[in-house]
């Protein structure tokens, strides 16, 4: 070692530059901290990519349940004035007054949580330029069919082309299924969790079951299934469900799990292809996230995840629009079948700055590699063979 002191140190310096050039690389999917990196299903549904196509400027969600709490940092600015359907909440939505398991607050911040909390460190949701209508249907703790009804007429009759349901029944009312259709005549996007009775008898639940509403189940961590998702064959797309971490009443948040947690992505990722392509129809929007959903269990339709989990940066980096006409129906083509969806998006700053990240540690190791072997070879120990 005494004999080549500056290999010792060229190794040194290789392997701290070589640390230090690559870490940024490894951790660019995200910028900011705290809240944020706990947000598992941004990661998994690839929140940033899609981001650089839309974040859901100009869509709003009517979020129909307990009403929303407008005061949440995370949510400031991003709710509009709503309206209570049941006496529960009161006034414009903007309150919830729900039980903290079932509040509609944690579906606003699925949807359009901006993370500014804690100076950018609070929580985003999947569409966080979109805003989102809160309109009230609990009274007493429990949601009320007829109340949700006239919710939904409400939200299309003001333009909302967006609905997440946050609410299910054991059976629907005429008034319920009069408003769904109503819905669905007027080119609304309804979402609502398929149910978590999967281990308690499965019985289809309401307006999820209901025809033209996209009823969702949740996935885990994993991508595997919630086991006490609804299944069978009204399902039509998955969505993280487990684990979910999402804004609270009174300035809190909270971690839940069940497909009330997993239909606001979907919604969220309608809003995000409703921003970015306003001439599509609903059944344009709906079929195109079913077209580029990850396919998890068979081929076609599966009766526990329905067409696939959604793929919102997959969807939107896809172009091509779905016929207008068309009922929605089987993917028309398998993801992997058709051009990738990476090579349709758009050049980032993160994919080029990491091609000059390679490109600069390879320099660096070529000419350190080149200097170390020019001075070891001339610091070499002289030739004692000579001197007696």
């Amino acid at each position: 070692m005494s004999r080549h002191p500056f290999a010792g140190r060229a190794g040194a310096v290789i392997a701290v530059m070589t640390l230090a050039l690559a870490t940024p690389a490894a951790a660019s999917h995200s910028d900011s901290g705290g809240l944020h990196d706990s947000e598992w299903a941004l990661i998994a549904l690839k929140a940033e990519r899609a981001w650089k196509f839309s974040k859901g400027a100009g869509v709003t969600v009517a979020v129909i349940g307990t009403g929303v709490d407008a005061s949440h940092p995370d949510l400031r600015g991003r709710v509009v004035r709503g309206k209570d359907f049941a006496g529960g909440t009161g006034g414009y939505g903007t309150r919830d007054g729900g039980k903290t398991a079932e509040q509609s607050t944690h579906a606003a911040g699925i949807i359009a949580g901006t993370g500014r909390n804690y100076r950018g460190d609070g929580v985003y949701g999947l569409a966080p330029k979109a805003k989102v209508m809160p309109l009230g249907v609990y009274r007493d703790g429990k949601p009320l069919a007829d109340p949700t009804a006239k919710a939904i007429r409400h939200a299309v009759d003001h333009d909302v082309r967006v609905i997440d349901l946050a609410v299910n029944f054991k059976r629907p009312t005429p008034a319920l299924r009069s408003a769904v259709k109503y819905a669905v005549d007027k080119d609304a996007v309804i979402v609502a969790g398929a149910g978590d009775n999967g281990k308690i008898g499965n019985r289809p639940t309401y307006p999820a079951a209901l025809p033209g509403v996209v009823a969702v189940v949740a996935t885990d961590k994993k991508g595997a299934v919630w086991t006490s998702s609804h299944h069978g064959g009204k399902t039509l797309l998955a969505a993280p469900g487990v684990a979910i971490l999402t804004t609270s009443g009174n300035n809190d948040y909270w971690t839940g799990d069940g497909t009330g947690f997993a239909a606001p992505w979907v919604a969220a990722g309608a809003a995000l292809l409703r921003s970015e392509h306003p001439r599509w129809n609903a059944n344009q929007v709906v079929q195109k996230l079913i077209d580029t959903a990850d396919r998890k269990g068979s081929a076609g339709h599966d009766p526990r995840y329905g067409y696939g989990v959604i793929a919102p940066a997959k969807a939107l980096a896809d172009r091509a629009a779905p016929p207008a006409s068309a009922e929605l129906s089987v993917p028309r083509r398998h993801p992997s079948a058709s051009a990738t969806p990476d090579a349709a998006a758009p050049k980032t700053d993160g994919d080029e700055s990491a091609l000059v990240t390679i490109g600069v540690v390879a320099g660096v190791l070529v000419v350190l590699a080149i200097l170390a072997v020019v001075l070891i070879s001339r610091r070499r120990p002289p030739d004692n063979s000579h001197h007696g």
